[in-house]
Order: structure tokens, then sequence, then C-alpha cells
């Protein structure tokens, strides 16, 4: 089975440094997008060169590229810090993916970047489109064992995406475990406190660190963020330190906010002693509220 995020070392996409050879495994434009934005706009505020393999036959140029980012615009305007590439010019004439000729012209790009003053080439590619058969998971997979030894020096930065809708399981685990990180969102809350990050499948929030009064105006903010969200949401909390009445209540008010869209909220992973709490107060029985696994010590 393939993990919602890989099966290595998870990083937000923003955390990324030179060097850093990671995968993107998604299941929806929207989780793609979540996460190109932020990549983008992490190397554009490090003055790095942003460069984009697109798998389609008419890829969309940069502005375009940058409006599915959902970036609708860009401190220092684009000026060539952003550069789109069809994946097709690096095929073969019966169509397979030329690993070594990709290879030679990324090391050329990155060469020419540092040349033109930028910190280090950023390169998300969309390699899944490259996929037909059992023959260009193979090649895919060397073009990857070849990109990290390349990327190791420090030069470069890469995030190769996947679609899992259009790959097999095993090709998903074999593309996952050519990369030493896989990324997510960046997080929509981060203080010494507390962190909240934007979760896809299933649709929702991880939850880590402390709810207190402090945190619950960020805690607050975080749901606002998944109101909209059609169907169920999981909130994974596994990793709650501490939750106080005040924070339970914005659980709550939440639960009953998704019932009226006839949907439900899942929390996953309590503490024992909160879920005990929730049931003692008879909060358990909230429309919209559904209590999920309690967390394994």
């Amino acid at each position: 089975m393939v993990h919602a995020n890989g099966v290595r070392r998870r990083v937000h996409v923003g955390d990324l440094q030179p060097g850093d050879h990671a995968c993107l495994l998604f299941g929806s434009d929207e989780e793609r997008a979540s996460i190109l934005r932020d990549f983008v706009l992490g190397g554009l505020d490090v003055e790095d060169k942003i460069l984009y393999l697109s798998g389609e036959e008419d890829p969309p140029g940069p502005a375009a590229l940058l409006d599915r980012c959902r970036l609708t615009s860009v401190p220092g305007g684009l000026a060539g810090r952003v550069e789109v590439v069809r994946l097709a010019e690096f095929l073969s004439r019966r169509g397979d993916l030329e690993p070594a000729a990709l290879m030679r012209w990324l090391r050329g790009a990155a060469q020419r970047s540092r040349e033109e003053g930028y910190r280090a080439l950023r390169v998300a590619g969309d390699l899944g489109a490259a996929l037909r058969d059992e023959h260009d998971v193979r090649t895919l997979l060397r073009y990857e064992t070849l990109l990290a030894e390349e990327f190791s020096a420090g030069q470069a930065l890469a995030v190769c995406q996947y679609d899992i809708r259009r790959c097999e399981p095993a090709a998903l685990d074999a593309f996952a475990s050519a990369h030493a990180r896989s990324v997510e969102a960046d997080p929509l809350v981060r203080t010494a406190d507390l962190v909240v990050v934007r979760t896809y499948r299933p649709q929702g929030l991880r939850i880590e660190g402390v709810i207190d009064t402090d945190s619950q105006c960020h805690l607050r903010d975080a749901l606002r963020s998944v109101a909209a969200v059609r169907g169920d949401v999981r909130l994974e909390m596994s990793r709650v330190e501490f939750l106080d009445l005040g924070g339970l209540r914005l659980l709550m008010t939440f639960a009953r906010a998704r019932a009226a869209r006839h949907c439900t909220v899942e929390l996953v992973g309590l503490l024992p002693h909160l879920s005990q709490v929730i049931t003692l107060i008879g909060w358990d029985r909230t429309p919209g509220l559904r209590l999920g696994a309690v967390h394994a010590y």
C-alpha cells in the first residue's frame, strides 16, 4: 500500500534545501496546486530559478503555470525566473524517456542558473506523464537514481510528481522509495506551540502541539480553511499534547457546521483521556461529530 505522503521522511515543501530530491504523490489537482504554490513561492523568496518539466503536449507558459498554482502576482515579476519545458523534448522517437539526455540538459540548466546569479535551480517535474508500461517504470527509476546523484552536490533541488490516479501501487511504492523525502504543504499554522498542516487524503488537517487560550485563534483560522470542503473532514490529532475546553468547544462548533452541510468531522488519534472527556460531557453526540480511533501509545 502506498502511504498518503510516500514511504520516506516527510518534509514541508518550504523547508527543502539545495541538494534535496523529494517526491510528491498527489491525488487531486487541488493537492498538487497547493504544494506547487509553496514550492514556487519558496524559490522566489530565496532567489532560485524555477524550472517546470511539463508532461503536457501544450504546456502552460510561466504566467499560466503560476495561475494554476493560484499565484495571482509575483513580487519582482517573472523576468526569466520561471521556465517551462516540455518533457516530450527528452523522449526518443519511440516515445521512451532518455534519462541521460534529460540529466545532461538539467546539468546545463543548473550551471546557467548559477551564472545568472540565482542561488540554485529548483525543478518540479510531472514525470508520471511519461508512464505507459513496466519498461517506463524502470526507465524513470534510472532517471531518479541519476537525479539523486546529480543533485546531491547541493546546486539544485527537485520535486518529482506522480499522480496516484494514473500509477499502479507497486510503481508508486518504487518511486517513493527512490526519494529520500516526500513533500507536503507548508503549515497553515506554525508557532512555537502549535503546527497545523492541510491534508488531502483524506481531506482535513493534521494538528500537533498545544491548544490553549493563546493558540485557539490559530486553530479557528485553520478550521476555516477547510470549512468549504465538500464531503467529510478528518482531523488527525495523535500529536496533540494538550487540548483545553475552549479548544474542544471550537471542534464541536466546527462539527455542527459540518452537520449543517450534511457532512461530518472525524477526530482521529485523540489521547484516551480527551476522548473520555468528550464522552462524559456528552459531546460525543454532537451532530456532525465522529470519534475515530484513539491514540495508541
